[in-house]
């Protein structure tokens, strides 16, 4: 059972953290500006928590390893269990590009290498209809921009899930599954950290790191636009927890208008 937190004490969430490149950037920021507390936790650390006992949700972050690489990072594992923990509990919980995909694979998806290649920079967003009941993306503009970066896609959404955004070279971008949201995008990350990202990215990849580079000056000049939509984003996440109590957070399954069933 999850401990009762008191009334002035700051919701806690844990964040798992896969790589240490990943880090919750500026969701550090917008955390602090909802009263809400970070707990971080390298994703293959000992000290990793089994289970959400004490916390108001989950956020898994991005890695340089795939949904599909269980076998060398067996932890990715404990990550899934933490999704399924969060979503037996109706606890908010977010998953973000890697954190998707587990979340994906974790309750039924499918995720494999995408077929339209790497997709790196800014992306456009694009609310569906589904999402406009959404307590996150409901309140979010039809187009939003963030930074993205990954080459594994998220092929085949759990049967109970409902997509909420879509984009243009793949279409799972957002999507929920009950209490739990993921997003393949990256909403968290800042143009410096973006552009050590891509400075990682071209050592691994050469061949294609003019095309890589040129990602860069184009994140800065959107980047006015790209803050105000995920941090909205974010503060919206932040503030399920913050106006539940650590453990009523439910929500339906499927979004849908207010009325007579």
């Amino acid at each position: 059972m999850n401990q009762q937190r008191q009334p002035n004490e700051a919701p806690r969430v844990l964040v798992a953290q896969p790589d240490p490149q990943g880090g919750p950037d500026r969701l550090r920021g917008w955390a602090l500006r909802h009263k809400i507390e970070l707990d971080v936790r390298p994703g293959d650390h000992p000290d990793l928590p089994s289970n959400l006992d004490g916390y108001a949700g989950l956020i898994v972050l991005g890695g340089h390893m795939g949904d599909r690489d269980t076998a060398k990072y067996p932890w990715l594992q404990r990550l899934r269990e933490l999704l399924h923990d969060a979503r037996s509990r109706e606890l908010p919980a977010l998953g973000i590009c890697l954190g998707a995909q587990l979340m994906a694979s974790a309750f039924g998806g499918r995720v494999e290498r995408g077929d339209l290649g790497f997709e790196a920079g800014v992306v456009m967003i694009r609310r569906e209809e589904e999402a406009e009941f959404d307590p996150i993306f409901g309140r979010l503009p039809e187009l939003m921009y963030s930074g993205a970066m990954h080459g594994d896609a998220i092929t085949t959404l759990p049967k109970d899930a409902v997509l909420l955004a879509t984009g243009e070279q793949y279409p799972h971008q957002a999507f929920r599954v009950g209490s739990c949201w993921g997003v393949q995008f990256h909403p968290e990350v800042s143009p410096a950290q973006y552009e050590k990202w891509v400075e990682s990215l071209c050592a691994e990849d050469p061949a294609n790191a003019e095309s890589y580079r040129e990602s860069i000056p184009e994140f800065q000049l959107l980047d006015d636009k790209i803050a105000r939509g995920c941090a909205e984003l974010a503060g919206n996440f932040f503030q399920l927890l913050g106006q539940h109590d650590i453990a009523k957070v439910g929500l339906p399954s499927r979004c849908r208008a207010p009325g007579p069933e």
